[in-house]
């Protein structure tokens, strides 16, 4: 009787032991599966963050080299348009071909103001200059000398470049006290100055615009630095 309680004590206690090692067994089942999807999750999320960091890093450095060429187009615009600007200005100085047909009919209005009498004003054949044209004008004028010198001071007060050439001076008789004067007035006209004046007289307007106000912040700061001293 003793024996077979015994067997049967025993018999139970393995049975539990059996038990026991299934749920260990499943329970360390689990533990590893959750520790290696931990893991792969770590590994994955740090894949993850590093394509982004990547990403993020292209994107700002495309930004950058972005921001450095409109800069870049903008210092480039910036120039283009000053020398543009200084190209149109110098064409102020050139004549339009109305402003020298101006030019040449207010010459009998100035000799006549300085007591000199044109006798003869012919307009010559345009000489081709590249993208200008030399024109000239052959005059022939009688005068005493001083009133003559200044009919050539109020020509050259013209805005426009010109220049006397060939200019002969005799006197008019052996024994008058006049003199006669041959002699050629020549400039450049640009026939195109006109339609460029026209297309450009916003940017014009809005450049002219800029340089006033730079000049008046130079002659304020002149002023401040010349009140300071």
């Amino acid at each position: 009787m003793f024996g077979l309680k015994k067997n049967k004590s025993s018999t139970v206690l393995d049975e539990t032991l059996s038990d026991k090692s299934k749920k260990i067994v499943i329970g360390l089942s689990v533990l590893t599966l959750t520790i290696v999807l931990i893991l792969s999750l770590e590994v994955y999320t740090s894949i993850l963050k590093g394509s982004q960091a990547k990403k993020i890093q292209s994107g700002v450095q495309a930004e950058k080299r972005s921001k450095t060429i409109i800069m870049d187009m903008a210092k480039i615009g910036t120039e283009s348009n000053k020398y543009e600007y200084e190209y149109i200005k110098s064409l102020e100085t050139i004549m339009s071909s109305t402003e020298f047909q101006n030019f040449k009919n207010s010459i009998s209005g100035i000799a006549n103001k300085n007591k000199v009498v044109i006798t003869s004003l012919n307009e010559n054949k345009p000489e081709k200059l590249k993208e200008y044209n030399l024109q000239s004008i052959n005059y022939e004028a009688i005068s005493n000398y001083n009133n003559y010198v200044k009919f050539k001071r109020d020509i050259s007060q013209t805005p426009f470049r010109i220049n006397f050439e060939k200019e002969t001076i005799i006197r008019e008789t052996p024994t008058s006290s006049k003199i006669k004067v041959m002699g050629v007035i020549e400039a450049i006209v640009f026939e195109g100055k006109e339609k460029l004046f026209e297309e450009k007289k916003k940017f014009i307007q809005k450049m002219k615009l800029a340089e006033e106000k730079k000049l008046a912040r130079e002659k304020r700061l002149k002023e401040l630095k010349d009140k300071k001293n």
